[in-house]
């Protein structure tokens, strides 16, 4: 039995992270056609303008989230009425938060100088008072791992909210389209959860003792994640000026754009994975080692691939001309840290199924802290590029914190971590300074130079990864496992000829 299992939980899991990819590039590829219609509709101090506001939204939210949604996922053994409790936690969470935020609309107006604020937080207060009635029974899809319906409930009302979105824009003409765009897209989620399932939701505390045992340290770990991660806007939004946090927030967006397109479809589908043989160690640490793996082997290259063409990439996404060619240089540097990120965000997640959660909010709050003590030198001697170097210095270091806290709580070796991570991370790296430092090809049109440094940058990456796998002995890690499926798919395409 036991050798059967962990191939059907690899399978799940590797089926899940499919469906996930799916459904992350379908909702991404909406807001592809959305952001780039928008960035010619709008101008940087409309995002700024929002971003502000959502900062401050996102702080207060984070106050009162008390992390139901993993408590679920975590318990192999949540009922109905563990459904019920955690939907009116996340109901009542709500609550408070719109009130606060409607509250001191006025108040936040009157501390940035700017009238438009006030409004603007009334209208996001709505609309998370009303994605607070959102059917919790969704979880369900993800905890069962019933993935195709999970993809239709996410994928649907996105495509939705995004003709909606579109529409305003060119009816405003301005930040408004983004803030009530926002309010009804809360609507569209509400109403497609109960459309989607046949749970019903009501109010109950009954499980409540069992949720607060869990979620306690989940909501101390996400306000730290959220200041850690957040903290440059929130500093930005009393030193800079709309236009400027508008450059950061997209340079930041697009940095993690591609990565996350990998990192949260495969986080997904791998924590219910996780979650189920958390009580056999050996099998949970050899699926981490190897999720570990698979998450560097890929990330690496999107993470600093995009980094290196984003000088041809974002005036032709963006468009404007020169408008946005500031946001390149950030890119550049960012990337690393969204790199980093979605490298330790694995080791994250075996700590939170592990039952280490409370470690991972230690992390979050060292890696808080670090963040807004180096923010305001960082910006004084180099501006809003100095943030971007000082993240991405912060996201190495923080690979290394958090994989120290996995070796002490987890029983991994840190050889273990770092045998999968230094071949990609190099070949990457490689990669990213070479394609970096080719500033033109001949007198080709920017998106054949873009092209051609896509394809060669694969190749540099193949190549550099390969050679120092032959280097390192041709270890049995994820190079192996590629290879074999290269292998398996010739075999299969040289038989079908065959046989034709």
């Amino acid at each position: 039995m036991s050798s059967q299992h962990p191939t059907s939980l690899s399978d799940e899991v590797i089926r899940g992270t499919k469906f996930y990819v799916a459904m992350r590039w379908c909702i991404r590829g909406l807001g592809f056609i959305s952001s780039a219609i928008l960035a010619r509709l709008l101008v940087p101090e409309d995002f700024g303008l929002v971003a502000t506001v959502l900062v401050i939204f996102g702080l207060v939210s984070l106050l009162f989230d008390f992390g139901v949604n993993w408590a679920l996922i975590q318990n192999n053994k949540a009922t109905d009425e563990h459904f019920h409790t955690a939907w009116t936690i996340r109901l009542l969470q709500s609550v408070v938060v719109a009130g606060l935020l409607a509250a001191f609309s006025p108040l936040i107006a009157q501390l940035y100088g700017d009238i438009r604020l006030e409004m603007t937080c009334q209208i996001l207060a709505l609309g998370a008072l009303i994605r607070g009635f959102e059917n919790i029974g969704t979880i369900k899809f993800q905890k069962e791992m019933k993935f195709s319906q999970d993809f239709s409930y996410n994928v649907l009302p996105k495509i939705i909210s995004t003709c909606i979105t579109i529409g305003l824009a060119f009816y405003f003409r301005s930040y408004l389209a983004l803030v009530v765009g926002t309010l009804l897209n809360n609507l569209v989620m509400v109403v497609a959860s109960y459309l989607v399932i046949k749970f019903r939701p009501k109010f109950c505390f009954t499980k409540a003792s069992d949720i607060w045992s869990f979620s306690q340290w989940v909501l101390v770990r996400n306000i730290a994640e959220y200041i850690s991660m957040q903290g440059d806007l929130i500093i930005l939004s009393f030193l800079s000026t709309p236009t400027k946090i508008g450059y950061y927030r997209w340079g930041t967006e697009l940095s993690f754009l591609a990565i996350t397109e990998i990192q949260q479809p495969f986080g997904r589908a791998l924590v219910p994975g996780l979650a189920k043989i958390k009580d056999d160690h050996n099998r949970l640490i050899a699926a981490y080692l190897k999720a570990l793996s698979m998450m560097t082997m890929v990330a690496v290259p999107v993470a600093l691939g995009f980094g290196a063409v984003s000088h041809e990439l974002v005036p032709l996404f963006l468009g404007g001309g020169d408008k946005w060619t500031p946001v390149v240089p950030l890119i550049e540097s960012l990337v690393f840290f969204a790199m980093c990120t979605s490298m330790y965000g694995i080791s994250g997640n075996l700590l939170i199924i592990s039952g280490d959660v409370k470690y991972t909010a230690y992390i979050y709050w060292i890696q808080a802290m670090i963040t807004m003590i180096t923010i305001y030198p960082a910006f004084y001697f180099a501006g809003i590029q100095g943030i971007a170097y000082s993240r991405a210095l912060i996201g190495i270091v923080m690979f290394f914190v958090v994989s120290s806290l996995v070796v002490n709580r987890c029983e991994v070796s840190f050889k273990q971590i770092i045998n999968v991570v230094w071949r990609p991370v190099t070949a990457g790296v490689l990669m990213f300074t070479i394609l970096i430092n080719i500033a033109n090809v001949g007198m080709l049109e920017s998106v054949m130079v873009l092209l051609f440094k896509i394809i060669l940058g694969a190749i540099l990456y193949i190549l550099f990864t390969l050679i120092l796998w032959w280097l390192a002995g041709k270890p049995d890690a994820a190079e192996t496992g590629i290879i074999e499926h290269i292998k398996k798919y010739s075999l299969n395409r040289r038989v079908k000829e065959k046989m034709r």
